[in-house]
């Protein structure tokens, strides 16, 4: 797993954006139940539309790792894909084998410390949504503000997506084609995958809303020994008293599944086996949380004419069953913390306080320290400049104070960025994003890259930010690629990525035959970069040529490194649209005519400059490769003629009859001069 850069809960690069307050502005007015959107939402005029969190907003991805190697997983889990959303936003897609090899999305939002604390490891809260929410993202995560709430505390959440309409259980038929098995992903096959991200197993907390409530609950009393504090907000508590698996059946049904093939026919062993009230007794020695509202208009609700009337009946269902826990709770001498509102419907507006509530409790059950609970750090010097600076991107509040990270280097941590100060100059540049991400990875300024010289720029393409001895440069298709100074003027050359377009991966060594590194060579859209490191130049290829170059091995192979860039020949008027290539030890020709192919140095090549290379007076672009022993027989044939090599090495040439045009007998006809691909100047044109 790469471990990302500094966090960034209130930075763009993290994504989180403002609470939305009127969750029925989202609802989805046709009544689709699994709407090609990713959203699961009721119809407009639905009792449940003020459920609804609405669509998830869309989020750049900053990084991605396909397959990242997570060791100790049980037999059919993988993790088949990391998206890091922010510094410490990570959505994993972990394989379940309880359903049927289906891939679930769970979010991770890491603790404070995650990359200062590289040995630390720390609790986590398993954030459980509603009925109704979306199939991209935990409705938490973008219809509160619990992520940016928890961004300075030393708590992982840990938000799954999906399983609307689930109860988060493990149904006893699938349904609506879903085969639900969410209890055995969350409680057997997860929790290895978190154990890879540094989250305890002594001190989890599960909590969640309404329909995340009741499943919160059944979670935590059917596996006492994984969490030891659970939260339900306007939760339905008793799943099996007269009329309630009915109930529970009518709200199922708005979303096209049917309860009975979630816990079996109504009333049966199952159901009981599901009903927080019936299972209380497991949950002795817990800090247990419940809260409801009673379904008439709160301070969050619009106001209703008629004072006392129900505006929403799901709250009060959630009130009642909530009562019944609480009693059973009582007779089975659990302590439970119950809060019920006066008023209140069932909404998101009356859910994220509940958390605020809780979490102290929460924090005091776990005997978190006084630093795992807040920050409290100063910015000064160079540090507090930057944090200050009018005319550069905001980087939030400090979440430490400033100090030298593992490779000795000083830092300080802010809520949108790392922040590195150059010892030589006194100046602190903001690092964040993608490139922050690879740059921290590398080490920072202990990294080739050295220090910051300038901070994070958007390109027509993507971002990049630079160093003093390169770049980083990220695209979302390639990722963050790290770029040489020496490249960097190469490619500056080539009219940067207006002639060979992007870096698409970092350098990569060359070898040669005995394994020992001889150069370097990276990839761009158009092209590649070559380092010979004997003489330390930097030449590129592109099209063609590269293709032909790389099928003969590139650097390692006959040709050895290029000694300069690919340049284009001939007269287009003429239909001449070659180019050429020079190489250590021989070159690479090409046009649309003749193909592309290789001529050694030696008998053939000189025999062909002898002759007038592809120019008129000349015998044309090879059409065949030469063979890299120069001793050896061969023909190598050419677009109007050959060159013929005896056993001696000597070379003749033999032209290929052609009918010369008419000429102007008054018309001067003036030899043209042919490039000498050795040679920067046109040698004089061979006797006729």
């Amino acid at each position: 797993m790469a471990a990302p850069a500094a966090v960034a809960q209130e930075s763009p690069s993290d994504g989180v954006v403002a609470p939305q307050k009127d969750p029925a502005e989202h609802a989805v007015d046709d009544g689709t139940p699994r709407a090609e959107t990713g959203n699961i939402a009721p119809p407009a005029a639905s009792p449940f539309a003020a459920d609804d969190p609405g669509p998830a907003p869309e989020r750049e991805t900053i990084a991605e790792e396909i397959n990242p190697d997570v060791p100790g997983l049980p037999d059919g889990v993988e993790v088949v894909k990391e998206e890091w959303k922010g510094d410490r936003w990570v959505n994993v897609s972990v394989t379940s084998p309880a359903m049927d090899g289906e891939v679930q999305k769970v979010q991770l939002h890491l603790a404070r410390d995650w990359h200062s604390a590289p040995e630390k490891t720390f609790p986590s809260i398993l954030m459980l949504g509603g009925l109704w929410g979306s199939e991209t993202e935990n409705s938490w995560s973008y219809r509160t503000d619990i992520v940016s709430y928890f961004g300075d505390k030393n708590v992982t959440l840990v938000l799954p997506v999906g399983g609307s309409g689930s109860f988060y259980s493990d149904w006893e038929q699938p349904d609506n084609g879903q085969n639900y098995k969410w209890e055995t992903f969350l409680t057997e096959e997860l929790p290895s995958v978190l154990s890879h991200y540094r989250i305890q197993d002594e001190h989890r907390a599960v909590m969640g809303v309404s329909m995340g409530g009741t499943s919160a609950v059944n979670l935590a009393a059917r596996n006492p020994e994984m969490f030891d504090a659970v939260g339900s907000f306007s939760g339905y508590l008793d799943t099996t008293s007269p009329g309630l698996p009915y109930m529970f059946d009518s709200n199922l049904q708005s979303t096209g599944f049917d309860a009975t093939k979630m816990w079996g026919p109504f009333y049966s062993r199952n159901w009981r086996e599901h009903d927080p009230k019936l299972l209380v007794r497991n949950l002795k020695g817990k800090l247990v949380y419940v809260s409801s509202g009673n379904g008439t208009a709160g301070n969050h609700d619009k106001p209703n004419d008629k004072p006392g009337f129900l505006n929403n009946p799901r709250e009060f269902g959630s009130r009642v069953t909530t009562q019944s826990f609480v009693n059973a709770a009582k007779l089975a001498g659990v302590e439970v913390t119950d809060v019920f509102r006066p008023n209140g419907t069932h909404t998101w507006a009356y859910w994220e306080p509940e958390v605020k509530n809780m979490w102290p409790m929460i924090a005091e059950k776990w005997g978190l320290d006084e630093g795992d609970l807040s920050v409290n750090c100063t910015v000064e010097g160079a540090f507090k400049e930057r944090q200050d600076s009018e005319d550069a991107r905001k980087i939030g509040e400090c979440i430490s104070n400033a100090h030298e990270d593992k490779h000795g280097n000083k830092v300080q941590e802010f809520g949108g960025a790392t922040v590195y100060l150059n010892p030589n100059t006194q100046v602190a540049y903001a690092q964040w994003g993608a490139t922050g991400k690879k740059y921290k990875e590398m080490g920072g300024p202990s990294s080739w890259l050295g220090y910051p010289t300038y901070e994070e720029k958007k390109l027509s393409k993507g971002d990049y930010a630079r160093y003093e001895k390169g770049r980083i440069h990220y695209i979302s298709e390639y990722g963050a690629v790290t770029v040489k100074s020496d490249v960097l003027s190469a490619w500056s050359g080539r009219d940067y990525e207006r002639g060979m377009g992007y870096p698409t991966a970092d350098e990569v060594d060359v070898l040669g035959a005995d394994d020992t590194v001889i150069g370097q060579s990276q990839t761009f859209e158009q092209g590649t970069f070559y380092r010979n490191k004997a003489d330390g130049k930097v030449f590129s290829l592109k099209g063609d040529i590269n293709e032909k170059y790389i099928e003969l091995g590139g650097p390692a192979g006959p040709l050895g490194f290029p000694d300069r860039n690919d340049r284009e020949l001939g007269d287009e008027a003429l239909g001449n649209d070659g180019s050429y290539s020079r190489f250590k030890k021989g070159y690479i020709y090409s046009s649309s005519r003749s193909g592309t192919h290789v001529i050694y140095k030696g008998p053939v090549f000189d025999a062909w400059k002898k002759k007038g290379y592809e120019h008129p007076q000349g015998i044309g672009y090879p059409t065949s490769d030469d063979d890299p022993d120069s001793s050896r027989q061969r023909v190598v044939t050419f677009e109007r003629g050959s060159v013929h090599v005896d056993e001696n090495g000597e070379a003749t040439v033999t032209r290929t009859p052609v009918e010369e045009p008419a000429s102007n007998p008054d018309e001067e006809q003036a030899p043209e001069a042919p490039a000498d691909p050795d040679s920067d100047e046109p040698v004089p044109a061979p006797a006729q």
